[in-house]
């Protein structure tokens, strides 16, 4: 009884997913909050200014005297 039921079931689901669930792709306007209107949105690089961003973590090693370096 039970696999007649699941085979029932798996059938059913695969004749509704053939017949006409149609899928669409997301715009990537829509996840991206720079894109939306009636910016400029916070967060969001000034669109007149065309510099390109600094870096965000510079690569500063340290000096202290644990890791024994130079002048340190």
């Amino acid at each position: 009884m039970k696999s007649k039921f699941l085979c029932f079931v798996l059938i059913i689901s695969m004749m509704i997913l053939i017949n006409g669930v149609a899928t669409k792709k997301i715009d990537a306007g829509v996840l991206d909050p720079c894109k939306w209107p009636g910016g400029p949105h916070p967060g969001c690089p000034d669109p007149k200014n065309k510099t390109p961003p600094g870096p965000a973590n510079p690569y500063d090693r340290g000096c202290n005297r644990i890791t024994l370096c130079r002048g340190g």
